[in-house]
């Protein structure tokens, strides 16, 4: 009887070191494209919002035609010899604008000046959607062509996260067709909080005035608003220093926090506080270095995620610590040439004082829901902790 038994214990084991490892793979497949099917409805809410944008009634040839820009791609530029590929880079960059331009514009001819930055903006957001689904829906189906197990484990404990950032692009894509402030429009933010005129458009898309504050004159850059624009920052930078002779700056912007770390918290450091590729930073570092101007900067810490969605009220919340921060910088600083600098897009904020109280307004139903959605997840917590 002991021996009938140990013969199915053996029986059974072999055919879990058989079989085994199948059904494992085929209860993470199951799972993988359940989670697939959701990223497809991410990509097409997010197509869908744009189209929205664009029109009330899109026809079949619009969506046939956003459907085709998806595809859409940048070929870096060489780097074997680095002598040069900051400006090989300026220029690739420039020409992906020229084309996003262009491909707005066949998506409605009669597309207003002001309605043309925003649906830009909006293409890159769904775009970075559509780009996550296809990732993740190639390295699926190469796990069940190849029938490989560890692609398979790979893309399970790394899908958790690109679910939230796809999500994420669904939010931020709405946000920036529709200009609604996003959690990196804080810097443009608080330097519109600074400036009581609009200012010389110095370059494309970067609006600079001169300023009273706290009894000294200050310049105050920003890219245009409130269109969703980045602008080409290092440019304005490099020029203003030149003309005025600039020998400090306070630059702002948001950045990413660690975990732990509280949303909306105003940290304090030097250097250019900049993301993206880097060509812009690198004409105001090269500028700063080359006249040995001082370099204050200030961040705004926040998730990689709220930096793209519709700004959180704790960000917006630090607007007055930030500007008080800087009112304290000017007051102690000992050179005569200030310029303040806000990083960021500038979707939802404007350029002046007046359009801070606008931004607030357009981002009261997204705090409504954050505040509700808070709610609901201590909710939550607080019955499965009774339980």
């Amino acid at each position: 009887m002991l021996m009938q038994g140990d013969m199915w214990s053996f029986l059974f084991f072999v055919l879990l070191f058989i079989f085994g490892p199948k059904l494992y793979m085929w209860q993470m497949m199951y799972k993988l494209e359940t989670d697939l099917k959701k990223l497809e409805g991410y990509s097409k809410k997010a197509e869908a919002i744009l189209l929205k944008r664009v029109s009330e009634k899109p026809t079949k040839e619009m969506k046939k035609r956003l459907e085709h820009f998806m595809d859409f791609f940048i070929s870096e530029p060489v780097n074997l010899d680095p002598a040069g590929i900051i400006n090989k880079l300026d220029h690739v960059i420039n020409e992906s604008e020229r084309k996003f331009e262009e491909f707005a514009l066949e998506l409605d001819p009669k597309m207003k000046k002001n309605d043309l930055p925003n649906v830009m903006m909006g293409m890159k957001g769904a775009l970075g959607t559509v780009q996550i689904f296809k990732i993740v829906r190639h390295f699926i189906l190469m796990s069940k062509k190849t029938n490989n197990l560890q692609f398979a484990m790979i893309l399970q404990m790394q899908l958790p996260m690109l679910m939230k950032i796809a999500k994420a692009q669904v939010q931020a894509t709405r946000a920036l067709a529709n200009g609604i402030p996003i959690g990196d429009t804080i810097g443009p933010l608080v330097a519109a909080s600074f400036k009581t005129k609009e200012g010389t458009e110095i370059v494309k898309d970067v609006v600079v005035s001169e300023e009273k504050i706290e009894g000294r004159k200050v310049f105050v850059m920003k890219s245009k608003g409130p269109e969703s624009r980045l602008g080409q920052q290092g440019e304005a930078v490099k020029q203003v220093i030149a003309k005025h002779k600039i020998d400090y700056i306070i630059a702002i912007d948001a950045a990413a926090k660690m975990e732990g770390e509280k949303t909306g918290t105003v940290a304090e450091g030097v250097g250019v506080p900049m993301g993206g590729v880097g060509v812009q930073r690198f004409k105001i570092e090269e500028s700063i270095t080359d006249k040995k101007v001082i370099v204050d900067a200030l961040i705004i810490k926040q998730g990689f995620i709220e930096a793209s969605i519709p700004m959180k009220k704790e960000i917006y919340d630090a607007l007055e610590p930030t500007r008080d921060k800087i009112k304290h910088y000017l007051k102690k600083a000992k050179k005569k040439n200030v310029l303040i600098v806000g990083v960021g897009n500038t979707a939802g904020a404007g350029n002046t004082n007046a359009a801070v109280k606008a931004s607030a307004e357009l981002l009261k139903n997204d705090w409504a829901k954050y505040a509700k959605k808070k709610k609901d997840e201590a909710e939550k917590t607080k019955k499965w902790w009774k339980s």
